[in-house]
């Protein structure tokens, strides 16, 4: 009889553990495929309805996802940043209000060069409702936060340190907007709340993740359905999240993006490798032609006329070190990895020159005269990559 009983309840807890798991394996093996690398939009509003349209968006965000590369790319944009659309100019934070999702999704894939598959839009109370399921939540608060709003019955006080919050302590954080930093104060603070949640599902079992996922489906106005956000949670779970900050210049109450700058987080974006930044190649142009006839500093610009990534340095004073031969060329490559660039530059634009390379490992008295020589003249030596001496050898 006890054999009996036995049985039984291993069958019973076999029926029980297929019956909790039935579900979720049916919908895995019917799951779609995410498009790789996959991008989406998340619009936060800072209103009580959002199928009503009545607020600006709080916050954008930018998601990026490859499964291949196993990671996931969020980029925060701030909502003061200037946009133009049929010839006006707004915040982008007004963009949604006015014109609707698929104009602002259109303006974000022309500005990072990427096609954004779909959307979400959420309130911040969305923030507690999450939170509450995964309460409490780890937060690094990095100052003491105080803040009193009884109208909007919003009530901070929280101390430097880890804080473990509630929910509706979370919504409390992610709404904390009186700072010195302003608005990028605030999408930091978004982006830790998000981080910590993320974190938080993570770690958590299936129950709860499919409770979110419900709740953000219904809570939100969003182009998902299931089994997408599920894909994308799947996906999610086992890759790094990393935040990008867009590359900006502030101007007065705004900002506008660094147009020098943005290639990069375009490259970024799109190969989910962080690349090398466009840092321009810094070339110190030193006169060693002492019966040169024209103006060194004209003759030299012309020569590197529409030299985009580089920054010329010219030094119309004759260096007078021992081992330098007058109307001779050197050439010094502090910076190795441009080595083979600037060779190729070298001969496209002074093909009748010569130089003659300084190895830095092999003649090091030589280099560091040179180098002396321009500080006595009050000229940077530490940014410079390139040191050229132009010399008539022709």
């Amino acid at each position: 009889m006890k054999f009996l009983m036995y049985i039984l309840g291993i069958i019973f807890s076999i029926i029980v553990i297929m019956s909790m798991f039935f579900p979720f394996v049916e919908t895995y093996t019917k799951m779609d495929k995410l498009s790789d690398p996959y991008y989406f939009l998340v619009l936060g509003m800072d209103t009580v309805d959002i199928n009503r349209k009545v607020s600006r968006t709080d916050s954008i965000l930018l998601v990026g996802v490859s499964e291949k590369k196993n990671k996931v790319l969020v980029l925060p944009i701030p909502r003061d940043l200037l946009v133009t659309i049929d010839n006006n100019t707004m915040r982008i934070n007004a963009v949604y209000v006015k014109y609707g999702i698929e104009k602002l999704q259109e303006l974000i894939q022309n500005i990072f060069k990427v096609k954004i598959s779909d959307y979400l839009i959420f309130d911040y109370g969305l923030f507690k409702e999450i939170g509450d399921i995964y309460s409490p939540v780890k937060i690094y608060v990095p100052k003491d936060m105080y803040y009193e709003d009884f109208h909007q019955n919003l009530h901070i006080n929280f101390k430097q340190g880890y804080n473990y919050l509630s929910g509706e302590e979370l919504l409390y954080y992610a709404r904390f907007r009186y700072d010195a930093l302003g608005d990028l104060g605030r999408i930091q603070r978004q982006k830790d709340v998000l981080f910590a949640l993320m974190n938080a599902a993570k770690n958590s079992g299936l129950s709860k993740i499919l409770y979110s996922i419900d709740k953000v489906l219904n809570r939100t106005v969003n182009s998902f359905d299931f089994k997408k956000l599920f894909s994308l949670f799947l996906v999610s779970k086992k890759s790094e999240i990393k935040f990008l900050s867009l590359p900006i210049e502030v101007v007065g109450n705004y900002v506008k993006i660094d147009t020098d700058r943005i290639k990069y987080m375009e490259k970024y974006l799109v190969e989910f490798e962080e690349p090398e930044e466009n840092k321009k190649i810094w070339i110190t142009l030193i006169n060693n032609m002492p019966d040169f006839k024209l103006s060194f500093y004209t003759v030299m610009r012309n020569k590197w006329k529409g030299s985009y990534g580089y920054l010329i340095e010219i030094v119309d004073i004759l260096p007078d070190i021992e081992g330098i031969l007058r109307n001779k060329s050197y050439l010094i490559i502090k910076n190795k990895k441009y080595e083979k660039k600037i060779m190729n530059e070298i001969k496209n634009r002074y093909s009748k020159f010569v130089f003659e390379v300084i190895d830095i490992q092999k003649n090091p008295e030589l280099y560091f005269s040179i180098i002396e020589f321009l500080s006595n003249n009050s000229y940077n030596t530490l940014n410079s990559d390139v040191i050229m001496l132009v010399g008539d050898n022709s």
